[in-house]
């Protein structure tokens, strides 16, 4: 019988953990009548038709509301930073530079480039999602110098300086 227990055990475990393991995942899915999205100025719009039932169940961070589609994050904080990890590299650039943040929600995306005068001579406008956002910006069209990067995000404003050589 013990013969029995130290043959089979060690191959039942090797059995077990040889399988392939599967976690869970969640789909965000609506089920509706009729719906759409779009991009309204800086506003990102989603909306469905025709659930008849609404309800709000909060538990913890968890918001599920009944009968109407679920935004993919949740919003921020009145007053919070839209961005983290905001960097500029290479710094001194020669040919390209890169804007690079973490977006923690879709926002409208407004960078500009001052020179030293105080002239604007880069100006780019994109709606990003959010997650990582890297910006490439050509800067060898411009002359060498020091320039001042403004990256507005919601009204947000953040800055830094940019050495073109």
């Amino acid at each position: 019988m013990k013969f029995i227990y130290t043959l089979f055990l060690p191959l039942l475990l090797m059995g077990l953990l040889s399988s392939p393991a599967r976690a869970q995942s969640t789909q965000r899915q609506v089920v509706a009548s009729s719906g759409g999205s779009g991009l309204v100025g800086n506003v990102f719009i989603q909306y469905t038709i025709g659930e008849p039932v609404v309800a709000t169940f909060t538990g913890g961070a968890t918001m599920l509301t009944q009968g109407f589609q679920q935004p993919e994050y949740p919003p921020l904080t009145p007053g919070a930073d839209p961005i983290r990890n905001f960097i500029l590299y290479p710094n001194p650039a020669f040919s390209t530079a890169k804007a690079q943040f973490e977006l923690l929600a879709g926002a409208g995306v407004l960078i500009r480039i001052l020179n030293s005068a105080g002239q604007q001579v880069y100006q780019q406008f994109q709606h990003y999602g959010p997650g990582q956002v890297v910006i490439p910006v050509t800067v060898s069209r411009f002359a060498a110098g020091i320039y001042s990067v403004i990256l507005n995000v919601n009204g947000k404003l953040f800055f830094d300086k940019l050495v073109i050589q």
